[in-house]
């Protein structure tokens, strides 16, 4: 089968360059499939589920947003954060979603709602993942 170059970049470096067979992602509005071949795209990418294909076997990460960009032979993601499925520490994303939600319930004015949520949707995107990929 034919495959394209992958390439992850995060905040704090290079996470992934690969040749792949799918790509899958979520967008604001629909979830991406990338095959080889693919019309050049640009957008944006949600708080979601990734999933990587190679050679049969798939790869599930949880990714905090970022950029996608598709081109002839190769796509770039720029993300905010990546965490595959089987590395995810569910104590950690359950104590993160608890700080985020007790942030919601203090009346201090200061508070950044929107980063808030923000942490809330990263911690439930990893809580469900960290689920789905424990029921195999």
């Amino acid at each position: 089968m034919k495959q394209f170059r992958v390439k992850i970049i995060t905040p704090f470096g290079q996470y992934f360059d690969n040749d792949v067979d799918y790509l899958e992602v979520r967008a604001n509005h629909s979830v991406l499939g990338i095959l080889p071949g693919h019309a050049p795209l640009v957008s944006t990418l949600l708080i979601s589920k990734m999933r990587i294909r190679i050679n049969n076997a798939v790869f599930t990460y949880a990714i905090g947003g970022g950029i996608i960009y598709v081109k002839e032979d190769q796509t770039i993601l720029l993300l905010d954060s990546v965490e595959n499925a089987s590395d995810i520490d569910i104590d950690r994303a359950l104590r993160a979603l608890e700080r985020a939600k007790a942030r919601l319930d203090e009346k201090d004015e200061s508070i950044d709602v929107a980063r808030v949520y923000s942490a809330i949707n990263r911690a439930t995107n990893r809580i469900n993942l960290y689920n789905e990929f424990n029921k195999k």
